[in-house]
């Protein structure tokens, strides 16, 4: 593992899940046209006109061929812990 091979000692790894609940397409991009976070600033800085070609695959995306409402999504994230020997 590269953590033990970066010198670390007494690893430990985890997944970290959360689940994210949407009441609708609007609740889910809003974030997106927020200030925070990489994300939000990576939308800030396109051109309205690639703004709304984005926000339109997503919502295609989020749509799935279904009706707009509520949907629910788990996110994954992978944690190490180690430490550094005296």
């Amino acid at each position: 593992m590269a953590w033990r091979s970066a010198g670390l000692a007494d690893v430990v790894e985890a997944t970290l899940a959360i689940r994210m609940e949407y009441s609708d397409f609007n609740d889910y991009w809003s974030p997106y046209e927020g200030q925070d976070g990489p994300a939000a600033e990576y939308v800030a800085t396109l051109t309205a006109e690639k703004r709304t070609a984005l926000m339109n695959a997503v919502r295609r995306a989020y749509l799935d061929g279904e009706r707009d409402g509520p949907r629910s999504f788990v996110a994954l994230a992978w944690a190490v812990k180690g430490r550094v020997p005296a």
